[in-house]
């Protein structure tokens, strides 16, 4: 199964699910962040439209906050890199910090993780 949604998503983001480094549920493994199961994926630009040009399909969140990561989808249907949205805003969501791929997300994620620990979150 490569898609979600009907979409081809990156080899990366089965090969985090297949060896267990992600889960679906918060208080997993990269906690504070987990995979949206596929029944909460959405099209946060059909969700919140006019916020943004970008198609985005939200298939992550952050676990202590309305923080959501996002496939950027082309036109052609193919994922062009990882967008951070805040959803649930006065304008249905705030774009935040893109990343070229779902390897760059992951990097940002273990910052996270850092932090999170850090502030004594566990």
């Amino acid at each position: 199964m490569n898609d979600l949604l009907g979409l081809t998503v990156p080899t990366g983001y089965h090969w985090l699910l297949d060896r267990a480094l992600i889960g679906y549920e918060p208080f997993t493994q990269l906690q504070p962040w987990h995979y949206l199961p596929q029944e909460q994926c959405f099209w946060a630009s059909d969700r919140w439209p006019g916020v943004t040009d970008k198609r985005l399909l939200a298939y992550a969140k952050r676990q202590d906050c309305d923080d959501l990561a996002c496939f950027i989808v082309t036109e052609k249907d193919e994922v062009d890199g990882v967008a951070l949205i805040h959803g649930w805003t006065g304008n249905g969501f705030e774009l935040g910090e893109e990343f070229p791929d779902i390897w760059a997300w992951l990097k940002h994620v273990v910052d996270d993780i850092a932090d999170w620990v850090n502030a004594g979150e566990l």
